[in-house]
């Protein structure tokens, strides 16, 4: 019986390592040169900005209050390489996300699988499935926090524009990234090796039969 929770406790560990993904910084970027269309005094803080997975850099900066009073709507020049990698990263969270969701909840059906097609009893069936209910609902209420979607908010009309250049990737939040994926894979690949050998098991058993 417990084999069958492997897939649910690997998908539910690369769940929350996303999770924890998504509030660890992954880019840092250095701004130079402002030169700003607006009447406002220059205001823009020009240490390193950072960013993390889901974000965006105009975002960030045209949401930060403390660094931008006036609301200034602020435009970024970087190279197109630049540009690609914050993309990337950007997409990231929102394309993830639902398969994070989709998987979970395959595991769980496959822990209700696992025990009809080995033939347990319809109890343990039942308390299965229903510790695989409350353990996702679980992992639900702990993980809500986690997930927040990007909100671009209505800047002032007056401009500011300014150079960016990518001065630090945080390897170490990539490596959590590789960790959650290598979860979800193993989560995937149990599964499936799981299933395959149960449809061969049916034929051999079908050609017993026959024969």
């Amino acid at each position: 019986m417990f084999r069958s929770f492997i897939p649910l406790l690997l998908a539910s560990l690369g769940f929350i390592l996303f999770g924890l993904v998504i509030e660890m910084p992954l880019l840092e970027w250095q701004i130079s040169e402002i030169a700003t269309d607006s009447s406002h005094d220059d205001r823009f803080n020009l240490s390193s900005w950072t960013t993390k997975l889901g974000d965006s850099l105009v975002d960030v900066l045209c949401c930060g209050k403390s660094s931008n009073p006036e609301g200034l709507n602020p435009v970024v020049r970087r190279s197109w390489s630049e540009e690609t990698v914050e993309r990337v990263a950007r997409n990231i969270n929102r394309s993830v996300f639902p398969w994070l969701w989709l998987l979970l909840f395959l595991s769980g059906i496959y822990v209700w699988w696992s025990a009809i097609h080995h033939k347990r009893p319809i109890t343990e069936a039942l308390i299965s499935t229903v510790v695989a209910m409350i353990f996702l609902c679980v992992l639900l209420d702990v993980t809500r926090s986690f997930y927040a979607y990007v909100v671009t908010s209505e800047c002032l009309e007056d401009a500011v524009t300014f150079n960016a250049k990518l001065s630090k990737v945080h390897y170490e939040t990539l490596l959590v990234l590789f960790v959650a994926i290598l979860a979800e894979v193993g989560a995937v690949s149990i599964m499936l090796r799981q299933i395959r050998w149960a449809i061969i098991e049916n034929k051999e058993s079908a050609k017993l039969a026959v024969g």
